[in-house]
C-alpha cells in the first residue's frame, strides 16, 4: 500500500490547542448530530458539513470528494494539529464501486477516513439507546422504529448525549472490525465517535460538557 499523501496548508492559524474535525455528510441529519459537539470541549472543533449551496442534492461519493477538496483548499487543515477529515454515508442509495472508490482517496490521503452506515446513519442513532442489533427491510423502516423507539420521537440533545452508549454497542456488534465496509444493520461510526469522545470532558466516567 503506498503511503498518504500529507496534505498541509498555509491558511490555519500557528498556534491553537483544539483538534479540527472536517466531516462531510451526506445529509443534514448527520451534519446537525456532529455539530452538537461542536466546542463542547477547547480541545475540539468540529465543522460537519451538509449538502448545500451549488451541492444541495448531490450526496453521492463522488460528490462527497469534491466537497472535501474545495472545503480544504478554501479554509485549510493540516497534519501539524492532527486535524482530521471524514466521510459519513450511508449504503442505501449507491452502487458499491462507488463507495469503494471513495474509500480508495482515503487510503490514499493522510488524515482522511471514512465511517458508513448500512442501511442508514439511523443504526447509528439507534444504538444510542439500544444494545440490540437493528434489522429492517429498508431505510424508511429504520427511520420509523427510530421514531418509535422514544416518546416523541428522535431528538438530538436526548441522543448525542449518549455517544458513549452508542460507541459501545455498535463497536460489540461490529463482527467484521477489519473490514471497512459494514454488514446489514452495523455502523463503523464508532471509530469517528471515539475519536470525538477522546477530546471532550468527563467526571466520574460520565461525559461533561463545557
Amino acid at each position: 500500500m503506498a503511503p498518504k499523501k500529507n496534505r498541509s496548508y498555509k491558511k490555519d492559524k500557528p498556534h491553537r490547542d483544539a483538534r479540527k474535525f472536517i466531516l462531510i455528510c451526506e445529509g443534514e441529519r448527520e451534519a446537525d448530530y456532529f455539530n452538537f459537539f461542536d466546542n463542547k470541549s477547547k480541545k475540539l472543533v468540529v465543522k460537519a458539513l451538509a449538502p448545500i449551496g451549488r451541492f444541495h442534492g448531490k450526496s453521492a461519493p463522488n460528490h462527497l470528494i469534491e466537497r472535501a477538496n474545495l472545503f480544504v483548499e478554501e479554509n485549510g487543515w493540516t497534519k501539524k494539529y492532527e486535524d482530521q477529515l471524514w466521510f459519513v454515508l450511508d449504503v442505501d442509495k449507491w452502487e458499491r464501486s462507488s463507495i469503494d472508490s471513495l474509500f480508495q482517496s482515503t487510503l490514499e490521503i493522510e488524515n482522511w477516513n471514512i465511517a458508513i452506515s448500512n442501511q442508514c446513519f439511523e443504526v447509528w442513532l439507534y444504538y444510542h439507546l439500544s444494545s440490540i442489533k437493528v434489522i429492517a427491510n429498508s431505510s424508511n423502516e429504520l427511520k420509523n422504529i427510530l421514531n418509535r423507539q422514544t416518546s416523541g420521537g428522535y431528538r438530538i440533545n436526548k441522543y448525542a448525549v449518549k455517544i458513549k452508549d452508542a460507541i459501545r454497542n455498535s463497536e460489540l456488534l461490529d463482527t467484521n472490525k477489519s473490514q471497512y465496509f459494514p454488514d446489514v444493520g452495523v455502523t463503523k461510526l464508532y471509530n469517528l465517535g471515539k475519536e470525538i469522545v477522546e477530546l471532550l470532558s468527563h467526571e466520574n466516567g460520565t461525559l461533561k460538557f463545557e
